[in-house]
This record gives structure tokens, C-alpha cells and sequence, in this order.
């Protein structure tokens, strides 16, 4: 009898183990080549299975010129990708983004330097918008903004294209100009113009991501420092609420970065962790870390479980960056209490 039943628990260990092993086997690492150069305050997105990159500073912090801030644009395959695409240049620009919008990429204001390397910094924010056609390798202009605009962030909601934030600047002799509202351009329009919905705050610096009819302006720079302030506009109806505020000490204000995956926020500040939007919007839960803390990077998805950190500047000094962390995104998440 006694032999009969260590039979059977053998028999149920070895058909259990290779179960048990299989679950508890770490996923399979994905590593991605650096960026072609390390830069921070630039435009990226995903479209299609690729991350597009544009632009932004390459220079020493705060020190901007025109061979500084660039106006490269290159591309990667998510899945499998090991070399960057050169893709048609343009215009330099950083403190901009990009967004997609049935399969193409838009471009969106920014701010160009005017002075040469070694004089004083001369910057001014630009109305340039443009297209750019993963189909046909081109660029095209599309509806300049009212007023130019830089520091700002931009989303897609339907067939509509969000401008947040920022400011304009108007050269070394001229305060910048704070905006006190978005725009937003309809791109289903014969002839899209943009259109202007008051917004109740004035910040740079800032991040935005879009959850169904929903743009989040998280985080950013006001005339009194940074705010963690979340501002939540309701595109359907354009009225705007505030969700729960940016979670960790007051210096994650800076520039987060932010994406949407598979219908959830996510957030990354200067210190490190990636965070959630709860279910019912009403807070934050932890959902992974990154390795390499940064400010002024960019998020994006990758698939339904995972995002991409790229480039930025090192949190805790030392330059720009140019290497690509890809995060797992936590199944369940961790409860951030508010501070």
C-alpha cells in the first residue's frame, strides 16, 4: 500500500513540475539598439509596430543653438527591430511631440534656436505643423498653429489632434507668452483649422496621454515652479475635471513621461517608478521601475503588457541618454498613497 501511493505522488510531481516550471520561467528579455544619438526634449510615438523619433536637444543642458537642437527622424521595429531607419529630416525643433493618426505621423510646433554655437541663446517657438506618409517617405504641411507654440504636448482622440500647454517664446529680448488655451485641429474636417478651447491652467513641461474621449495633462512647470496638478479634458463635451495629482515628491512635476496601453494611463517620473491609473480614475497604483531614472524622455507601448522608456536626460545629472528600457507593466498593481 505504502509503495502504491509514493508511486502515485511521484507520478503527480513529475507531470506537476514542468507546469510549475513553465509558469515561474522569466519572460524573455527584449533589447533594443540605442537611439542614433542621445537627446532629450524630443518627439516620439508608436504607429504601426514602429517608435518614430524626431528631433529634440543634443547640446548641454540649457545650452541651445542650431547645431544643438536637431530636426533627424528615424524609426525601429518594436518587435524584432535591430537597426534604426533614417527617415526624411526636417525642420529642428525640440520641446515638441509627435502623434499618429491612422497610420501617419504628425508633427506639432516646437522651439528653434536662432543663434550659432558659443552665442547667447536665442529661441523661438514655431506654428509649424506637418505629416509625414510611412507610404510615400514624405512630409507634408498641414494647418500652421494660431500662434506658435513649444513645451507643449499633443494627443490624438478620435479623429482629432489635442494641443496642451506650453508657451511661446519669442527670443532673447522677449518674455514667453503663457496660452490659456488648447487647440485642437479635426482632421475628418473638409479643411481642418484649429480651434481654441480655454484651458484652466498655464504649464509647460508637461505630458499628456489620451484615454478614450480623454486627454490627461499630467504634471509640468507654472509660472510658480512645477505642479503635480492632473488636469482631465473631456474632448466629447470640452469641459475639464482634475484627477488624482502626480504621485511622489515635488520634483516628478518636471516633465513625466506617459503613454496609453491597452486602454490604460501609464506614468513614469524622474524617480523611477511606473505607475497606473486605477479602474475608477481615482488614484495611482505602482505597475514596475525603471532602471535608469530620467526627466524629459518619452513613453510609448509596446503590445498590451510592456512600455518603452527612451532617451531623456539622466535624473541625477551626467547628460543625455540614449539607450531604450522596455518595462513590463505589473498585472496587479501596488496602492500609491498620496502625498
Amino acid at each position: 500500500m505504502l509503495t502504491r501511493f509514493r508511486t502515485a505522488v511521484a507520478a503527480v510531481l513529475a507531470f506537476s513540475a514542468p507546469v510549475f516550471a513553465a509558469d515561474a520561467a522569466p519572460a524573455k528579455a527584449v533589447e533594443l539598439p540605442p537611439m542614433p544619438k542621445a537627446v532629450s526634449s524630443f518627439g516620439a510615438i508608436e504607429c504601426d509596430g514602429y517608435v518614430y523619433i524626431y528631433g529634440g536637444h543634443a547640446g548641454k543642458t540649457h545650452n541651445y543653438d542650431t547645431k544643438s537642437v536637431l530636426g533627424t527622424f528615424h524609426r525601429i521595429k518594436l518587435d524584432g527591430g535591430t537597426k534604426w531607419e533614417e527617415l526624411p529630416s526636417g525642420p529642428i525643433a525640440q520641446g515638441m511631440n509627435l502623434v499618429a493618426h491612422k497610420g501617419k505621423v504628425y508633427r506639432i510646433g516646437g522651439m528653434q534656436p536662432r543663434n550659432a554655437p558659443g552665442e547667447a541663446s536665442d529661441n523661438y517657438s514655431t506654428a509649424s505643423c506637418a505629416r509625414f506618409d510611412p507610404k510615400t517617405g514624405k512630409w507634408e504641411d498641414i494647418a500652421a498653429l494660431p500662434v506658435p507654440r513649444s513645451s507643449h504636448d499633443v494627443v490624438a482622440v478620435g479623429d482629432k489632434l489635442i494641443v496642451v500647454g506650453g508657451w511661446q517664446m519669442k527670443g532673447k529680448d522677449e518674455k514667453p507668452v503663457w496660452p490659456e488655451a488648447a487647440l485642437v485641429l479635426d482632421l475628418a474636417s473638409a479643411k481642418p483649422e484649429w480651434k481654441s478651447i480655454p484651458q484652466p491652467f498655464q504649464r509647460r513641461a508637461l505630458t499628456a496621454a489620451a484615454v478614450g474621449n480623454k486627454v490627461y495633462v499630467l504634471g509640468g512647470l507654472g509660472n510658480k515652479g512645477g505642479d503635480k496638478r492632473v488636469d482631465v479634458l473631456d474632448v466629447a463635451t470640452e469641459k475639464w475635471s482634475t484627477g488624482p495629482a502626480v504621485p511622489g515628491g515635488e520634483r516628478v512635476a518636471f516633465s513625466p513621461a506617459a503613454c496609453t496601453v491597452n486602454g490604460k494611463l501609464i506614468l513614469n517620473t524622474s524617480e523611477g517608478p511606473v505607475y497606473r491609473l486605477t479602474a475608477a480614475g481615482d488614484g495611482w497604483e505602482k505597475v514596475g521601475a525603471v532602471a535608469k531614472t530620467r526627466i524629459v524622455a518619452r513613453l510609448v507601448p509596446f503590445g498590451a503588457d510592456r512600455v518603452v522608456l527612451l532617451g531623456g536626460a539622466a535624473a541625477g545629472g551626467g547628460g543625455n541618454v540614449d539607450s531604450l528600457e522596455v518595462i513590463s507593466i505589473a498585472t496587479r498593481g501596488e496602492p500609491v498613497a498620496e502625498k
